[in-house]
């Protein structure tokens, strides 16, 4: 295709992938990941900084997925997943961007999911109706009654407010960033969301949803031409166009700071309501991708498990009940770190400041466990060498990993390689083996662009939020006269009518569907095998797994009085966080992630098919390298036979956690 220049073209020999990275000549950027995987996908993002906290980025996100030029339904998404065997469909705001990706397994349906999407974010029907829906609106259904905001976002956010934890985040990164676009809240935040004007959203729009601002990905086994193709489709329409989209670095702090900020709480609750205490820095400007690497296996050796020092620490000072805060956060355009304490007495907020601070200095002056720095680095290289995703495809998982680069003109495939930077690393720590203490003290104990969010519970707050928002409404209703009153009533039931009108069926019938031949016709089927040992069946699955084993040893519970199935969880945990006979139970976590690809507990409870009581089963799971299978084996035999279970001052500090 004439209108793609292709400026790369790389094996990634990590993923067994051949990586093309184009621009068109609207300024579109496209890397295309060629590979085996069956399920395909495709997203496309757009850099999406908003200059205030009335959640337009949001709302926009919302409101693209109502209906479009082609496909002029109210919910084509909702339709055409009735039909679809997509694996991912969705779509999600970040505080600088919008991704909306599709994932399948099917071909067709792949195709189909693409053109919908890409209309409905290149033509969306921006008009007021669906600002009104999908963001906010006046509400009055009786010139008699109160005025009331509604809408599907400011609803959304009036529950996110209610949330501590997530308050506390939005504090965080807002005291870190004062002065760019992550110091407002892309989500909206609800005093704010009824600022938004019409004009504005449209606007927006107009801005940032165009070619020139857009990374679209795509991964998997289709045929990488066609990809181009339907691409074109869309892109051919557009012009080049100048987008001032970038994200403005933050300035740094001279000093420390210091912020205070109330959470909601029920006033009726019975046990006295805690604080919440987070520090938080922002990291140095010239970071690269070998130090990032180090950074995020730093911040696993730190608080990544239970037994890791910092955690540990924290935990065993009884100041708080579990921690809080996001540990390295590498999503934004500067990296940024943060850690405190949930569940503080009011007294003692500033002791959680005190004693972070003097712990990351004794472990900079002291030196972290080598064994813990070994265990970090291990459990790091197995994730990325397995790329196991879960129940998320791994193309959305590399499409999200680049995009840490890519969305601020990076290089997009350096998140994709790993070799050379742990090659890097382990060189490091064998000549110096005090590289990680280093990090501590560069980044964060000489680094004075800190602050200390301290959220403290207010019983009252609720009360008073909700008189200012009611203060606001009477206001504006008090300036209306009969006529607009009548109006907004008038309004108000219009919205809801067309709510609640059914598309027309022409208009139906213009999304794409399936047909039966679209379909495979064979069943697809995991083989098993399966054995007895020692009277204990065994189920063996011969799978591709990149040379990765994994062991799964079930407990059937039928045994157990249903009375304790609800302490299944915490005995879980107690058998990997308590030791066993020979190990603490930090030395147990220490020869895991040195050892394994993590081994952990997992309860089952399901119907069966044939009817009968539940099936009620408590997993010991495991992964390991197939070379240390039997290691692996090892520590299962030490954590059933030998585990402690008896340890009352940690299982009290699990329970909090719980």
């Amino acid at each position: 295709m004439q209108d793609f220049e292709l400026l790369r073209d790389e094996h990634i020999s990590e993923l067994n992938t051949q990586a093309l990275y184009y621009r068109h000549r609207t300024g579109c950027e496209l890397v295309s990941l060629i590979n085996d995987d069956e399920n395909k996908v495709f997203g496309i993002t757009f850099r999406t900084p908003p200059s205030d906290s009335t959640g337009i980025a949001h709302i926009l996100e919302h409101a693209v997925l109502c209906g479009s030029r082609k496909y002029p339904v109210k919910e084509p998404f909702v339709e055409l997943v009735k039909g679809s065997l997509n694996t991912f469909l969705n779509a999600f705001t970040y505080p600088d961007k919008t991704c909306y990706p599709i994932a399948s397994t099917n071909l067709r349906d792949f195709y189909n999911l693409i053109d919908v999407y890409l209309d409905a974010v290149f033509y969306p029907r921006i008009t007021p109706e669906v600002l009104q829906q999908e963001g906010w609106h006046y509400e009055l259904t009786d010139t008699a009654d109160s005025l009331s905001y509604s809408g599907v976002v400011f609803n959304e956010m009036k529950g996110a407010y209610s949330d501590p934890e997530r308050v506390l985040a939005e504090h965080a990164q807002h005291s870190i960033f004062p002065d760019n676009t992550y110091g407002v809240d892309s989500g909206g935040n609800p005093r704010h969301i009824p600022d938004l004007t019409f004009e504005q959203f449209k606007r927006f729009h107009a801005d940032y949803y165009h070619p020139a601002n857009a990374r679209v990905f795509f991964y998997g086994d289709d045929n990488p031409e066609q990809r181009l193709t339907l691409l074109e489709e869309y892109l051919g329409d557009y012009q080049p166009h100048a987008v001032d989209s970038a994200v403005g670095p933050q300035r740094r702090f001279a000093a420390p700071q210091r912020l205070d900020y109330p959470y909601a709480v029920d006033g009726a609750e019975g046990d006295e309501p805690k604080a919440f205490v987070a520090l938080n820095w922002l990291l140095a400007d010239d970071i690269d991708i070998d130090e990032r690497r180090a950074l995020q296996i730093l911040d696993y050796a730190l608080i990544g498990t239970p037994g890791s020092p910092l955690r540990k620490a924290l935990i065993d000072s009884g100041l708080g009940e579990d921690l809080t805060g996001s540990g390295i956060e590498a999503d934004l355009a500067q990296l940024c770190f943060g850690i405190g304490l949930k569940g503080v007495a009011a007294a003692d907020v500033y002791k959680v400041e005190a004693l972070v601070l003097q712990l990351l200095g004794d472990l900079a002056a002291g030196g972290i466990e080598r064994g813990m720095v070994d265990a970090a680095l291990h459990t790091a290289e197995f994730r990325l060498r397995e790329n196991n995703t879960g129940a998320y495809p791994r193309g959305l998982v590399l499409m999200l990993r680049l995009l840490t680069d890519w969305l601020h003109d990076r290089d997009p495939f350096a998140p994709l390689r790993f070799e050379a930077s742990f090659a890097a690393l382990k060189q490091q720590l064998a000549a110096d083996g005090r590289h990680m203490e280093g990090l501590i003290q560069r980044h964060l104990l000489d680094n004075a662009h800190r602050t200390t969010v301290v959220l403290r519970p207010d019983a009252d707050l609720a009360a008073r939020q909700e008189r200012e928002e009611e203060a606001r409404l009477a206001a504006v209703r008090a300036e209306m006269g009969p006529a607009e009153l009548d109006g907004l009533v008038a309004a108000t039931a219009a919205l809801k009518r067309l709510q609640e009108r059914p598309d027309d069926p022409a208009d139906l019938a213009k999304l794409p569907r399936l047909e039966l031949g679209d379909l495979e016709r064979e069943i697809k089927s995991i083989p098993i095998e399966a054995a007895q040992v020692a009277e204990v069946p065994v189920l063996h699955h011969d799978l591709f797994t990149n040379g990765i084993a994994y062991l799964d040893i079930g407990f059937d519970l039928r045994v157990l009085p249903q009375e304790l199935l609800p302490y299944i969880p915490l005995f879980g945990r107690s058998l990997l966080e308590m030791g066993t006979r020979r190990e603490s139970f930090v030395e147990l976590q220490q020869r895991i992630g040195a050892q394994t690809g993590g081994v952990w507990t997992q309860s089952l409870l399901s119907s069966r098919r044939d009817g009968g009581p539940a099936a009620t089963w408590l997993f010991l799971r495991g992964k390991a390298m197939v070379d240390r299978v039997d290691e692996l084996t090892r520590i299962a035999r030490d954590v059933l036979l030998e585990g402690r279970v008896d340890d009352r001052a940690r299982f009290l500090q699990m329970a909090l956690e719980e």
